[in-house]
Parts: C-alpha cells; sequence; structure tokens
C-alpha cells in the first residue's frame, strides 16, 4: 500500500483541489489510441515516383553536358514504372550518339553518372540502369525523407503524442504507420500530407519580374534553351514580394544530395543554413560555385 502511494505521489504530486489533480493527469498520463481515440493512418512511399525523378534529374544533365561538347543525339529518355516493385527497372535510353563519339560520350556518363551502369546495344544506342547499390540507398533514403517530412509536418499541429515510423512486416518497406492519438480528423492529416515538398537549387539567370509576361516580353515571347520561368512565393507580410525568376531546366542540386543541414551563425553572427553533400554532389556544387561566383542561385 505504502509502495504504491509511493507511486501515485511521484505521477501526481500532491493536488491541492480537483482542478490540480485533472492538470497533473493529463500531463503526466498519455493514454493510447485505444483509450484515447484518435487516428491511425498508414501511407505508402511511391518509389517509382522518386526514381523517375532522379532518372529525369540525370536526363536533364547529360542533355546538358553533351550540348557542350557538341555530341548530337537523337533522342534520351526513360522507361515508366508504374509500381513499387517496378521502381528498380528504372532505365534511361540514349539513342543515335555518332560512332565516332562513343568514346567521348562513355567517358561523360563515367564522370557524370557515376552511379548508373552504361551498356551498348548497338554502336550508336545505350541503356543505363541503377547500380543495385544505388537503387537500394534511393529506396532507403527516399522512405527516410519521406518519414522525416511528415514529421516535420506532424509536429506543427501540436501533438505531444504523435508517432511516425516505417511499417514492419513482409512486403511494406515503402509504408509509414503515423499514430494520432486525440486527432479525429483524418481527412485534415491526409490534406497536410499530401502536398507536395522538393527541395532543389537552381542557378538564376535572370529576374525578378513583377509578373510572367514582363518576362516573356523581355526574353521576346521565347525562353532560352535549358531554361524555363519559376515563381517565387510571397514573404510572410508581404503579399506583393511574389516574382517570376529565370533559371537554369536542371537543378545543381536537390534534397537527395543533402546529408545533414542545420540552423549556423557566420562571422558577424547573421543566420545561415550550413550543410552536407553527398560525394558526387560535393563536386558537382564544388565546379559549379567556382564557375558562377557572384551568381545567385534560387
Amino acid at each position: 500500500m505504502a509502495i504504491t502511494l509511493a507511486c501515485l505521489y511521484g505521477v501526481f504530486g500532491l493536488p491541492k483541489s480537483k482542478d490540480d489533480l485533472v492538470a497533473n493527469w493529463k500531463k503526466n498520463i498519455r493514454l493510447g489510441l485505444d483509450l484515447r481515440g484518435g487516428s491511425l493512418l498508414v501511407v505508402q512511399v511511391q518509389l517509382q515516383d522518386a526514381f523517375k525523378v532522379e532518372a529525369n534529374t540525370q536526363i536533364e544533365r547529360l542533355k546538358e553536358e553533351l550540348g557542350k561538347q557538341s555530341i548530337t543525339y537523337q533522342s534520351i529518355d526513360h522507361n515508366d514504372p508504374q509500381t513499387l516493385a517496378d521502381a528498380e527497372n528504372i532505365a534511361i535510353s540514349v539513342r543515335g550518339v555518332p560512332a565516332e563519339k562513343s568514346q567521348l560520350f562513355r567517358n561523360i556518363v563515367a564522370e557524370l553518372l557515376p552511379s548508373w551502369v552504361l551498356t551498348p546495344l548497338s554502336s550508336t544506342d545505350y541503356r543505363l540502369t541503377l547500380k543495385p547499390t544505388e537503387s537500394l540507398a534511393l529506396k532507403e533514403d527516399t522512405v527516410k525523407r519521406a518519414i522525416s517530412t511528415i514529421e516535420s509536418r506532424i509536429n506543427g499541429l501540436g501533438l505531444a503524442e504523435a508517432s511516425v515510423q516505417r511499417r514492419g512486416g513482409a512486403g511494406s518497406e515503402a509504408e509509414i504507420l503515423i499514430s494520432l492519438p486525440g486527432l479525429d480528423d483524418p481527412a485534415r492529416v491526409k490534406n497536410i500530407l499530401q502536398t507536395a515538398a522538393l527541395l532543389e537549387l537552381y542557378e538564376v539567370k535572370d529576374g525578378p519580374f513583377a509578373r510572367q509576361e514582363d518576362a516573356m516580353a523581355k526574353l521576346g515571347g521565347v525562353l532560352p534553351l535549358n531554361t524555363k520561368l519559376m515563381r517565387s512565393a510571397p514573404r510572410p507580410g508581404d503579399p506583393a514580394g511574389e516574382g517570376w525568376y529565370l533559371v537554369a531546366r536542371t537543378p545543381v542540386i536537390t534534397g537527395r544530395d543533402l546529408r545533414d543541414a542545420r540552423p549556423a551563425q557566420d562571422e558577424y553572427g547573421k543566420w545561415e543554413t550550413a550543410f552536407v553533400l553527398s560525394q558526387e554532389a560535393k563536386g558537382r556544387f564544388a565546379r559549379f560555385t567556382e564557375a558562377n561566383i557572384g551568381n545567385r542561385l534560387a
């Protein structure tokens, strides 16, 4: 009896009123979904979309480099996996490379796409496939970033007992289990989770322009090769701050290149973002920044 009372005192303290007792109960006793109610969701990460985004990114980089090296081609595209099981079967097809440029083409692919295996199909056609280790890494990285993104959004709801974790069991490697005690509005949660988030840094060619029409007018109605227009979001408290920028079509780095990111302060005490890139992205980012001192990224 004495031990029980001591344990209860440790949990609740010595309440002075009924209100104190209720407040201590809510603060120190955590009820799960079975007692408190709430929402339990299972979401599936669409890995095939991540593989297609990766292929698109590498295709744009390859096209840009082939253009610089004056290597012509008939077409460069990728297949279209529709299911999770087919995601790792992503492949890039390159057709119509001049036979006399084959060695230079191979050298470019080896340097630019070290995560891909180049297989010649003929003297002019090639296929690129992801290395098995890179395919596995892309799967793991995609699921981990999805969990991190979901956690950030769920934390914004102010739920102290919410949990986001990878679901166990065979065939569930791309499934995430979300437990939200006390929140009985799964539609709201789904709406929050379905908002896409993608980090990409682009080289800025021109801008900002107040309107898209202003940008096109300056460009004579035609976008320069390998560029696109991108709209910036207005800053809080400045709804008129929205603008349009002309940027390179291919991002310099993406969220997949990041290994770590955190807030930091420079030598003057100003806040900045410090980040760590993958080994391959380090060299790419270093070459870009060295060649673009004073230019902008968006």
